[in-house]
């Protein structure tokens, strides 16, 4: 990446910042076209949404209401003029878990392509709160990228079920 050319910052909120926003950081920092941050709203998380880390943001991913109810209360309806966006993923996974995995990538990739990309077209959208993406990617999604997915979760350190053990 050239000098001239500005890594997008992009920053995963959550509540604690232990499972969902620090699952999308580890996917997507691995792209050198993106700088990725994560934290959580909560006062006891290890990393806690600041105005500091707000104004470093150029997009924001989110994962549920609470997080938007928390921006709002915060910052303001503007959300200090960033773009926001819900991914509509509630907090039942485990960390780096493969089906978590699975509906970050899904959710995501519309906006930021594949955690895996060299680089994406960035889809931006209005200062606003912006609702999740389809289910219908997610599925689609499953369906033809199984080897793109053994190595997602393989560069996280997260070992996918055999079929034998599977059935």
């Amino acid at each position: 990446m050239s000098e001239s050319q500005q890594k997008l910052r992009v920053l995963f909120v959550c509540t604690q910042n232990k499972v969902r926003s620090l699952t999308a950081e580890h996917l997507y920092r691995v792209r050198t076209d993106l700088d990725v941050r994560s934290c959580g709203t909560a006062a006891f998380a290890k990393n806690q949404l600041t105005e500091e880390v707000m104004k470093w943001a150029d997009m924001v991913f989110i994962f549920d209401e609470l997080q938007a109810e928390v921006i709002e209360k915060k910052f303001g309806k503007g959300a200090l003029g960033k773009e926001v966006i819900s991914l509509g993923l509630e907090d039942v996974y485990q960390y780096k878990s493969e089906s978590l995995v699975l509906k970050l990538t899904a959710k995501i990739e519309p906006y930021l392509g594949r955690p895996n990309a060299k680089s994406a077209v960035i889809k931006r959208r209005p200062s606003k709160v912006t609702k999740p993406v389809a289910s219908d990617t997610t599925r689609n999604f499953k369906k033809s990228s199984r080897s793109l997915m053994s190595q997602l979760l393989s560069a996280l350190g997260v070992k996918g079920k055999s079929r034998k053990s599977a059935e």
